[in-house]
């Protein structure tokens, strides 16, 4: 079984709808999505409406716990995340659908104990995992294979009994602001790839209505 793993689109459509249509032509068989639909570009209707498409299974990221009320958002933090703003342009069924997703989602498939969270295993929300920090050598029994999100910034570690693997960012990739990323994942072999593709964010830096300036540099970084 392929599983593909994706996290923080943040209302970016040119990078979803792109990705969207490269998934279409792939042998995938289920998907699963680590939170921050929403957050920073303004198409998170547009998104979540594609998003069902693959009928992934979600969990909430910082971003939905924020414009949810679960996590305290400040005027100053929601001048770059325009999070109130995107929440009055919700559709009530999109909202209703940010409001089922859970915080972590943990599932034995076939014959593996896999972990889906935003953040981290003790901070689902609000937790970082960087390549370089001392979470890389997070090594559980009786967890096979960690996936998450949350740093914008893609990267594996096979420690004794535990795969980890940060599958960085749709929307907003915060190393190379062309080029986001998914993983795959093959439940037969354990083979796990990041894929990145190339994508022209001229459209979003010629028309940056709605979206904070500091975003946008994020996206021309090479």
């Amino acid at each position: 079984m392929i599983l593909c793993v994706f996290s923080d689109i943040h209302g970016n459509r040119l990078y979803f709808d792109f990705l969207a249509d490269v998934w279409k032509g792939m042998d995938i068989d289920r998907f699963f999505f680590l939170g921050d639909a929403i957050g920073y570009f303004p198409d998170g209707n547009e998104v979540l409406d594609r998003l069902k498409e693959f009928n992934p299974v979600c969990v909430k990221g910082n971003h939905e716990a924020m414009l949810l009320g679960l996590l305290p958002l400040s005027d100053e933090k929601d001048e770059v995340y325009h999070l109130k703003e995107q929440k009055a342009n919700l559709t009530e069924e999109n909202l209703s659908f940010l409001k089922r997703w859970p915080d972590a989602w943990k599932q034995d498939i076939k014959g593996l104990r896999i972990y889906f969270v935003h953040g981290t295993i003790s901070d689902p929300l609000t937790g970082t995992g960087y390549e370089n920090s001392e979470f890389a050598n997070f090594d559980q029994i009786g967890l096979d294979v960690l996936f998450i999100g949350q740093t914008h910034r893609p990267w594996i570690r096979r420690n004794k009994h535990t795969l980890i693997v940060n599958v960085g960012s749709v929307g907003l990739p915060r190393d190379y602001g062309n080029q986001p990323s998914f993983v795959l994942f093959d439940t037969k072999t354990k083979a796990v790839s990041i894929w990145r593709v190339e994508i022209d964010p001229g459209p979003i830096l010629d028309h940056p209505e709605g979206i904070h300036p500091s975003v946008l540099d994020v996206l021309k970084r090479k």
